[in-house]
């Protein structure tokens, strides 16, 4: 898989063949059929083992005694740190859709779909393990994720499609306050900014 990233950042995702990805992972490309039967599920196992990544940061430990709030922004910097180790691989794959047109994913979109949907349901579950229910206003914890990803997508969306410099990671207090205290970054009366 992480010669078929290198191959797709280099060569590009829809240029890429098969013969390139075996070339780069030092295989034949007739023994890389004795595993997938096409590109197709080797850009889909690309994409699980990127999912596999995002999810295996909810797992990480947190240390004790932190707020809510606390626990969510190291998540968070988490979350983006790994978006910025895997920013070439991003940026490639936002470019193939862009290119043809295509939401994320395009060709490879039931793929694309259903790993998005694994992680946000990731995030859910780590909200409900996280938070208590009054921390998350009493909304469903899935509904919650819902909102944050897509709010974080849109930030992630530019921040790729317009190959920005800088830490993604330092924009992390930014999406945790406007998370917690809306557009205006104030806290509600009498809770207490962290």
């Amino acid at each position: 898989m992480e010669a078929a990233s290198r191959a797709f950042v280099e060569i590009g995702v829809h240029d890429a063949t098969m013969q390139d990805i075996a070339r780069e992972a030092g295989y034949t490309a007739a023994s890389l059929y004795t595993y997938f039967r096409s590109k197709q599920e080797i850009v889909e196992a690309v994409m699980d083992l990127l999912t596999a990544e995002f999810l295996r940061v909810f797992e990480q430990p947190l240390p004790g005694n932190l707020t809510f709030p606390q626990r969510f922004e190291i998540l968070l910097v988490r979350q983006l740190e790994l978006v910025e180790k895997r920013r070439a691989l991003m940026l490639t794959f936002h470019s193939a859709e862009a290119e043809s047109g295509r939401c994320p994913g395009g060709s490879h979109g039931q793929s694309f779909h259903e790993n998005f949907e694994r992680r946000i349901l990731g995030l859910a579950d780590w909200m409900k393990r996280n938070a208590k229910p009054e921390e998350l206003g009493g909304h469903d914890p899935e509904v919650v994720a819902r909102l944050l990803v897509g709010m974080v997508f849109g930030l992630l969306h530019g921040w790729v499609a317009r190959s920005e410099q800088g830490n993604l990671a330092d924009r992390a207090p930014l999406v945790r306050d406007f998370f917690f205290h809306g557009v205006s970054g104030n806290p509600k009366a009498g809770a207490k900014r962290k």
